[in-house]
């Protein structure tokens, strides 16, 4: 495969257990050949191919499909669900509504109290004013929660759309058809094998049953690359590449920066957008 059709590569160790040859001689001096099993991390090598005019056709008409299937079946489109949002007040009741302004408020009220410490404008002891802040940003905290809780609720609401479905099916669908991976970093084959749709689902069913986490965390990656391409949020090998950098990183915080989020919904490599 030439190095200007695929988006990016990356490696992935495998734990296998090899024969390995040890030669020796014997007290006769005659050489003696011994064969041993041992445990060793294997390089896979892996490849998101570049999609060409055709894949992005398939695509497109995949899309129509499921979307059309998800309508059939009594999904609202978004614009329908926004519009009986609307015909019926909003997605918020009135109390609901009260309780978000009130949090504001106090988030704002908690904000501007804080700075006024930090500058200690009241000129209080440094123990006192210590130990207010940290009551004050304790309180914060809990009302950013409760602020989350009612954001992240109400943006379920636009979940189960005739859209959503049809997306996440095609997100699919993508991560299917441009996996591949390498033993040798030369003769690549497809990483879910050959087919359709359903067969290359199959194999992707198959791997997550299996007791191995090698398959289990190729997939995590190929399907989070895979899904960050489709949404626009890389486009070039210096993208993935950086975003693979984020990922060796325990303590960066990949969702801060507006990236896919795993939901418990989709199988452990399933990834969910909204």
């Amino acid at each position: 495969m030439k190095t200007d059709k695929f988006l990016y590569e990356f490696k992935m160790n495998k734990p296998s257990e090899v024969e390995e040859v040890e030669v020796s001689k014997n007290e006769n001096g005659e050489e003696v050949k011994t064969i041993k099993k041992i445990k060793k991390e294997i390089p896979i090598h892996f490849r998101i191919i570049k999609p060409n005019r055709k894949l992005f056709d398939e695509a497109e008409l995949f899309y129509g499909i499921k979307l059309s299937e998800g309508i059939k079946a009594g999904l609202l489109t978004k614009s329908l669900l926004a519009k009986r949002y609307q015909n019926d007040g909003g997605a918020m009741s009135d109390v609901e509504k009260q309780k978000y302004s009130t949090l504001y408020l106090d988030l704002y009220r908690l904000q501007s109290d804080i700075q006024r410490l930090e500058l200690n404008l009241d000129n209080l002891p440094k123990d006192e004013q210590d130990k207010k802040i940290e009551q004050l940003v304790t309180e914060m905290s809990q009302t950013k929660r409760e602020l989350q809780e009612i954001e992240n609720y109400h943006s379920t609401l636009f979940d189960q759309t005739a859209e959503n479905r049809a997306r996440n099916q095609t997100i699919m669908w993508w991560v299917l058809n441009l996996s591949y991976f390498s033993e040798s970093n030369n003769d690549y084959k497809a990483f879910f094998g050959d087919g359709d749709y359903n067969k290359k689902l199959d194999v992707y069913d198959s791997f997550e049953e299996m007791d191995e986490d090698f398959n289990k965390k190729s997939m995590i990656k190929l399907a989070y690359f895979i899904s960050l391409w489709y949404m626009g949020r890389v486009s070039t090998f210096e993208d993935f590449k950086n975003m693979d950098s984020a990922l060796e990183k325990p303590q960066q915080v990949v969702q801060s920066q507006a990236e896919p989020t795993v939901k418990s919904e989709w199988s452990l490599s399933r990834i969910k957008f909204y």
